[in-house]
């Protein structure tokens, strides 16, 4: 496995990726009101992105939440794009309900407005109510990742090639092409978060990234490890033999403290609002990292999880921009 600089991420703040906290929570709630002029919650995202960009962190994530509140992540991407200078902006897209064509002509062209700062979360979709409104939901998870396969697959063929023909299960494309080149060449990257063999296999074969499975519950860390361990090296041999290379990912939500003991007080507040709010529940996932702990503990685990070949950390805090603050303040030295 090859060693990779680390980088670090930011999940873009948005209504169902991050616990509001009582600054946020009123931006939240106007989304859902009529009037209110410039949207107040985008403004808050690109204050913590033009910080966090300046604090060095290289990539943020944008979730899509169709029956949410939340910002279209494309356009939310675009629109950062034009408000920053560095950071990398990832889109997610639920195969199902975008359509490669389209979108790849939309990811063609923030990568032209980013300067070449675009990639793409693929993301298979677990809410079936927003699939029975905007897209087509499906049964079997195979057929999922067939089409999740198909839709990335689409996506490079109208990106790179001039008369690109595919004649799938899902998608059909003749003499298709994106006249609009990317800056990056050939195409931007892809990157997911695929828990099962289907998709792990996607990911090898037409991904730049995974992100890496672990308990949901931080008291199971140790057991957390090996798993990371044993589903890197499954990953880093099938890339291997296709002659490829992948950069490993954690989804981490950062809660630190004076004391472990305290803060792990705080972890398990975190988690209690949160279990009261199915609509935020994606912020749970990320305290099973276990990024729980005084700046030494955090620290450390960073570093453990480094050593086993992850080099790409996308953070959220609680609260956000406080966090990200303490983060920079009690973690960051350290890191460099």
């Amino acid at each position: 496995m090859s060693s990779r600089r680390m980088r670090l991420g930011i999940w873009t703040p948005a209504p169902q990726t991050i616990r509001p906290d009582p600054f946020v929570k009123p931006m939240h709630e106007a989304l859902t009101r009529h009037g209110g002029g410039v949207d107040q919650s985008y403004l808050y995202a690109v204050d913590v992105l033009q910080r966090a960009e300046a604090l060095g962190f290289d990539i943020t994530l944008i979730a899509q939440r169709y029956l949410g509140p939340d910002l279209d992540s494309w356009i939310f991407a675009a629109a950062l794009a034009a408000q920053t200078k560095t950071i990398e902006i990832m889109a997610a897209a639920h195969p199902g309900i975008a359509d490669p064509r389209i979108a790849a002509k939309m990811g063609a062209s923030i990568d032209r407005i980013s300067g070449g700062r675009f990639s793409l979360n693929v993301v298979n979709g677990q809410r079936k109510e927003e699939f029975a409104i905007f897209g087509q939901w499906l049964d079997q998870s195979e057929h999922r990742y067939r089409r999740m396969h198909e839709f990335i697959k689409v996506m490079k063929g109208m990106w790179t090639e001039d008369d690109f023909c595919f004649q799938g299960e899902f998608y059909n494309v003749q003499h298709g092409t994106i006249p609009t080149k990317s800056v990056k060449s050939p195409h931007p990257s892809f990157y997911a978060a695929s828990r099962v063999d289907e998709g792990m296999d996607v990911v090898s074969q037409e991904c730049s990234a995974w992100f890496v499975n672990y308990d949901k519950d931080r008291r199971n860390y140790q057991s957390s490890l090996k798993r990371i361990e044993t589903e890197i090296a499954i990953m880093e041999a099938r890339v291997r033999d296709l002659g490829r290379t992948m950069e490993y990912g954690i989804n981490a939500c950062v809660l630190i403290a004076d004391t472990d003991e305290e803060a792990e007080r705080k972890a398990d507040e975190h988690l209690k609002v949160i279990a009261s709010d199915p609509s935020i529940t994606v912020g749970s996932s990320g305290v099973g990292a276990a990024l729980v702990g005084s700046p030494k503990t955090v620290v450390e685990r960073i570093r453990k999880y480094q050593s086993m070949g992850i080099s790409l950390f996308m953070l959220h805090f609680y609260p956000m921009r406080e966090g990200l603050e303490e983060f920079a303040e009690k973690v960051l030295p350290e890191l460099r």
